[in-house]
């Protein structure tokens, strides 16, 4: 069965329901602490997390497009992503592909709903959306509690590299800059998955362990955490959680 391979980096995101169940989340892990989530892409989780009076943050490149782009690559990206799901790894949707496109298509209408209201062209803009890219950010040294990033890093190398890019644009060198990136604007950085996306290979991902060590290496106390989200690969489903 052959690699899933993207030219681009998909706009392909995750509901509230899922956040939870990748970090194990709980309301009160985020509750009183600024919240950075990067890149976002069409997931709803800023939305929700706004909801329920968590202050929190999304960055994503796209978000210099305006929201009828926006809709229009969002929706694009499902239909693509689900076709190569189906015919080339099934384990990335679980055990109920129809379920799993619904959460994308969900997490999508949630997104561009706010961000008409709240992203930098809306009537009710607050900063809560922003247009950045890794691994430069525009904030300040430690203006984050916690930085989530899901579903990029690792799952951007390229196939070869255990992942799902055509190109090496997101090689190791880049990995390790993003982390002390991550780790300049955040005092704790949640990644997620580790594992390589190659459907006859399953294991933890290449880049992990050298993402892991360099974390450590900047004083941070780094490890790996099991995952509860279900994506087919339960013995390499973890996440890399790293705090000061």
């Amino acid at each position: 069965m052959p690699a899933i391979r993207f030219p681009h980096v998909q706009f392909f995101g995750r509901t509230w329901r899922e956040y939870e169940q990748i970090w194990n989340l709980r309301l009160d892990d985020l509750h009183g602490k600024r919240v950075l989530d990067c890149p976002c892409g069409p997931a709803s989780f800023v939305s929700e997390a706004r909801r329920r009076g968590i202050d929190i943050v999304g960055c994503d490149p796209l978000f210099a497009l305006p929201l009828a782009q926006l809709r229009a690559r969002g929706e694009a990206d499902i239909a693509e992503t689900m076709r190569l799901i189906r015919t080339q790894n099934p384990m990335l949707a679980g055990n109920d592909p129809e379920s799993y496109a619904s959460e994308k298509r969900k997490a999508l209408d949630e997104l561009l709903n706010d961000f008409a209201l709240h992203g930098p062209s809306g009537t009710k803009c607050d900063g809560r959306y922003v247009n950045a890219a890794l691994p430069t950010l525009p904030f300040a040294d430690h203006s984050f509690d916690v930085v989530l990033s899901a579903h990029f890093l690792f799952t951007y190398a390229a196939v070869e590299d255990g992942g799902m890019m055509a190109t090496r644009e997101f090689d190791l060198d880049f990995h390790l800059r993003a982390m002390t990136e991550l780790a300049r604007v955040a005092r704790e950085i949640r990644l997620y998955p580790c594992y390589g996306v190659d459907p006859a290979h399953p294991m933890r991902h290449p880049y992990a362990d050298p993402v892991l060590h360099h974390l450590q290496s900047m004083g941070m106390n780094a490890r790996y955490e099991r995952s509860t989200y279900d994506q087919g690969v339960p013995e390499w489903n973890f996440s890399i959680v790293a705090s000061r």
